[in-house]
């Protein structure tokens, strides 16, 4: 009884009391030794389950007792060896079974731990401890649909000291329910706990739950008040800040009420460069270009810097076709009509692509350096007009390749040189798409694809110039819903990138792996509860890499890392944008050369 109110130090004299009249009752001794247990005096409670089972060598209480405290001090190989003695005995003791099965659980062996708990289950059915401990394993191995009619079974049964088993299913109760997706279901469980029983530390985790699946069933302002209510509630408001705006990115990335959290971080405080952190990662383009632009302003002066920014993509790319249609003018030995029509044509583009650069770069002269709003709108709309005009000369251009390709046989030496050139044209209509991506709205376009499709342009070439790409996919029949192309995109910019930052490199080895990953961690700093599969793809080459001091603003717009500030500007600019757009996020981690992080999630097909 005193145990029971937990007033262990009156007890024992009490127990001492009692082994003095029967020092060989092995209830007394089993009861006294697991009280010593639950209050770490070790030593002396092994010694009274040792001279119980000197007492009686065979008796299951004894073994399992002594097991289970032997589980609790960590003593595992021990404890395992006196449960299975005790199934010796007794193989369809329920108690046994379910005590091995919970000690199983301790040191997440869960797989052993299910057979267990279930033969307990087929001997005593309506055991409620041993169906919430049931619940809490198959929970614990992802099975959570299996588990919710257990957990719910448990709740209903009752226990004695029920308030406080209750709250202790309910915590694992309400997780499974969230990855589930039933999200108005885990909140009625979250209400039911009895909060007066919670430490502190717990009454915020309820709290912060609470705001995240209001915000998953877009009920954000109820969200908001939880999360404040977390807040007041917290002896450390900058780490709850931290985690408020966590729960909140997850679900939007660009939220105002998060990014004000972020911003009440002192800049002394441990936990500022937290907060900076998730502010670049979450802030909206606007919000990133206002925090960055002060430190860039000759540069955003520079409108010969916003053209190469906005067309050295199509530059590069239409580059390329001229260089394989004049390779092919070079070795032919007659004189081809259609050939010299598609070197023309290319050409053309190439004039009147500047044309249009000439009327932009005089538009934005008359603009202010900092009005980021009409800048991109300027520079968005010329980026339309030439990817339409691109698009539709590429086109006729595609036609006379095909037509040229249909008057040679595959054996014609210039047949593999004109399908180069029809290929090329192919990857630069899709290259196109990324001028329109710097648009303040990037249109997303998903399908369903399998992964390996994204890598399909470098298994069939794999050396480019200096460079030899390596291909690690691991989830190759992964079937992805998403936008393919913008995918591919992203891929391209970064070979390029990489291509030209080591093009004095006489030999390049580029590495992509995609694979399958579910809760990475470092995702916006920690892992939102819930479990998320994402897209991991790894960009890694052994070139010069980004140095130290460049890691910080290689995303931010109109910086470049490129050699004599020839690059981009907006390259990375755009593949974080248009991942941001995804509900992604790309990182750089490199140590010896570049290493790009891309994760995207899987997301459900639109119906």
């Amino acid at each position: 009884a005193l145990i029971s109110n937990n007033q262990h130090e009156k007890a024992w004299p009490l127990f001492e009391r009692a082994l003095q009249i029967e020092p060989n009752h092995l209830i007394t001794l089993n009861s006294y030794a697991k009280t010593l247990i639950s209050n770490n005096q070790h030593e002396k409670a092994l010694q009274l389950f040792e001279g119980a089972l000197q007492i009686e060598p065979n008796n299951v209480i004894t073994l399992n007792s002594y097991a289970y405290a032997l589980t609790w001090i960590r003593e595992y190989e021990k404890a395992w060896l006196l449960f299975e003695r005790a199934l010796k005995i007794e193989p369809n003791n329920p108690k046994i079974l379910s005590s091995y099965a919970y000690a199983l659980t301790w040191i997440r062996e869960y797989e052993k731990a299910l057979p267990l708990f279930e033969r307990a289950l087929q001997i005593e059915p309506n055991n409620p401890k041993t169906i919430s401990s049931y619940a809490i394993t198959l929970a614990s191995v992802g099975q959570d649909e299996k588990a919710l009619p257990f957990f719910e079974n448990a709740l209903q049964m009752g226990l004695e000291n029920s308030n406080i088993r209750n709250n202790f299913i309910y915590f694992n109760y309400f997780p499974a329910l969230e990855r589930l997706g039933k999200y108005q279901e885990a909140i009625n469980q979250l209400f039911a706990i009895k909060m007066d029983l919670l430490s502190q530390y717990e009454a915020n985790i309820i709290l912060l739950t609470l705001g995240r699946l209001y915000y998953c069933i877009k009920q954000r302002k109820k969200g908001d008040e939880y999360f404040e209510a977390a807040i007041a509630n917290s002896d450390d408001k900058e780490k709850t800040r931290l985690h408020s705006a966590r729960n909140i990115f997850a679900r939007d990335p660009h939220n105002d009420t998060a990014i004000q959290m972020l911003r009440q971080i002192d800049k002394d405080s441990p936990r500022y460069n937290q907060a900076r952190e998730m502010l670049i990662l979450n802030f909206s383009e606007q919000d990133y270009f206002e925090m960055v632009k002060t430190d860039v302003p000759s540069e955003l002066s520079d409108t010969e810097m916003l053209n190469r920014a906005m067309y050295h993509k199509i530059a590069n790319e239409i580059s390329i076709l001229k260089a394989i249609a004049y390779r092919i003018s070079r070795r032919s030995d007659r004189e081809d009509p259609l050939l010299n029509g598609i070197i023309q044509a290319i050409e053309d583009v190439f004039q009147e692509v500047d044309k249009r650069k000439e009327a932009q770069k005089s538009e934005i002269e008359t603009i202010s350096n900092d009005d980021y709003r009409r800048i991109l709108t300027v520079i968005s709309k010329t980026a339309h007009d030439i990817s339409d005009f691109v698009n539709n000369e590429l086109a006729v251009i595609k036609s006379k390749t095909i037509r040229a390709i249909r008057k040679l046989s595959p054996n014609d030496e210039h047949y593999a040189q004109f399908d180069k050139l029809l290929t090329q044209l192919e990857l630069t209509q899709s290259a196109l798409n990324d001028l329109k991506a710097i648009n303040e709205g990037i249109s997303i376009k998903n399908h369903r694809f399998h992964v390996k499709e994204l890598f399909e342009k470098w298994e069939i070439t794999c050396h480019i110039d200096n460079a030899c790409i390596l291909l690690d996919i691991r989830n190759g029949d992964s079937q992805f819903y998403g936008d393919q192309e913008k995918i591919k995109s992203a891929l391209n910019e970064l070979v390029e990138n990489s291509l030209k930052h080591n093009a004095d490199q006489p030999k390049l080895t580029i590495r992509i792996t995609s694979q399958d990953v579910v809760n990475p961690s470092g995702i916006r700093g920690m892992n939102v509860p819930g479990e998320q599969k994402y897209l991991f793809l790894e960009f890694a080459d052994d070139g010069k890499g980004v140095p130290d001091y460049q890691k910080d603003w290689i995303f931010q717009p109109l910086k470049t890392t490129s050699p004599e500030g020839k690059g981009s500007g907006l390259g990375l600019f755009i593949i974080r944008k248009t991942l941001t757009q995804m509900k992604g996020y790309i990182r750089e981690t490199g140590q010896d050369g570049a290493r790009f992080e891309i994760y995207i999630p899987y997301l459900e097909e639109e119906v």
